[in-house]
């Protein structure tokens, strides 16, 4: 495929830092401070601070829908994280090609394991000994990759010019912890450096023609930073008055190119971030993504209709070699979406086999909560109000 137009963003002034920023980088805070400078004087509309403008901006949440959050296309359609948490030991293993339909399109995602060295345990203690090894981004980088992408939709942590976010790791904790997800300060280090340095590449066309053809990571940029001296995040900011160094000692991320395009296109969906987050089975986060995207005319008497082996064909996970395998798979995710409120109930029906006995796929019909149906309508009315801001 041709290579598309799209390309990695960075932050001025800062050094494109998949590895981290060290301690004797001292002209860091100064260059921050500049940023965060620039972002005012955007998010005023170039009058001066004190000046305020009413600006809109779709992308936002407000505070009183704080459990939403948004999709973008084409990036979350596609299968981007490991089936399960997946560290590998042989260079054979280090990359993971997957090849499916969306939309009508051929897609194709490309995932590099990223190097890292991790502690040998037996039985779950420690040895003492290291090994270097293969880590995929995993359940836990997904996780933590849809919080950074919640902050980014409240006022004032997300600079939509660089597609960066702000945030601490403590916040980051914080937000994880509060959704059913607990880390360790080391875990979510470990998550973002995988973030940060894991390769994706993603071949396919848009629904418009567009070839998209890029290879990035899942975090362009990443500058860790921290308020504790000892640190090694730790960022000297002695030199910068007191009401500003809370900013410059913030953590940034550069957010996948795919999501910059969709944000700036105004492609993309809310959906209910908290439900997302509750979820503990893959296939049904998913399908929450699936049906949150395209099921437009949500309602009682407009189910969603999907097939099992296109479904599954089109997931990190894939078919197994055997159907009632995959029957199973599917029923047990569409039923933990009952559970979490998403839908009231699903039907599946067997498409028989030519010949013998068995089915050789199945039909489903979902039907949407009125949570569910609800959320699709405050979606559509976003969508107006930012079609006539756009044309305002």
């Amino acid at each position: 495929m041709e290579q598309s137009s799209l390309r990695t963003q960075q932050l001025p002034g800062l050094e494109c830092a998949n590895p981290q920023l060290s301690r004797s980088e001292t002209g860091v805070a100064a260059r921050v401070r500049s940023m965060e400078l620039r972002n005012t004087h955007r998010r005023h509309g170039g009058q001066a601070p004190g000046q305020t403008l009413p600006l809109f901006s779709a992308y936002e949440i407000q505070l009183d829908a704080d459990d939403y959050s948004n999709l973008v296309s084409i990036y979350d359609a596609l299968p981007r994280f490991s089936w399960a948490s997946k560290t590998v030991r042989e260079l054979s293993h280090m990359t993971t090609q997957l090849d499916g339909r969306l939309n009508g399109e051929h897609f194709r995602v490309v995932m590099k394991a990223v190097s890292l060295e991790l502690p040998i345990k037996i039985k779950g203690k420690a040895t003492g000994k290291t090994e270097w090894v293969g880590v995929y981004p995993g359940s836990r980088e997904e996780c933590v990759e849809e919080a950074l992408r919640k902050f980014s939709t409240q006022p004032g942590r997300f600079n939509e010019a660089e597609c960066s976010v702000r945030f601490s790791l403590y916040d980051l904790r914080k937000e994880l912890k509060s959704v059913g997800h607990t880390h360790s300060y080391d875990e979510l280090r470990q998550a973002l450096e995988i973030l940060s340095k894991s390769s994706l590449t993603i071949q396919t066309r848009s629904a418009d023609g567009e070839t998209i053809d890029i290879t990035s990571t899942y975090l362009p940029l990443l500058a860790l930073r921290s308020k504790n001296k000892s640190s090694k995040h730790y960022i000297e900011v002695k030199d910068m008055p007191d009401e500003e160094k809370g900013n410059a000692t913030l953590c940034v991320a550069v957010l996948h190119p795919l999501i910059s395009r969709g944000i700036e296109r105004g492609d993309y969906r809310l959906y209910h971030y908290a439900t997302s987050m509750k979820l503990t089975n893959s296939l049904a986060k998913t399908l929450n993504r699936e049906f949150s995207m395209r099921w437009r005319n949500a309602s009682p008497v407009h189910p969603y209709r999907f097939q099992l082996v296109e479904f599954l064909s089109n997931t990190a996970r894939g078919l197994s070699s055997r159907i009632p395998d995959d029957f199973r798979a599917v029923n047990i995710a569409l039923q933990q979406l009952v559970d979490e409120g998403v839908l009231t109930e699903f039907k599946s029906t067997p498409v028989k086999k030519p010949k013998g006995k068995g089915a050789m796929d199945y039909k489903y019909e979902v039907f949407p909560t009125n949570k569910f149906v609800g959320m699709i309508i405050d979606g559509h009315r976003r969508e107006k109000r930012r079609e006539l801001a756009v044309s305002a």
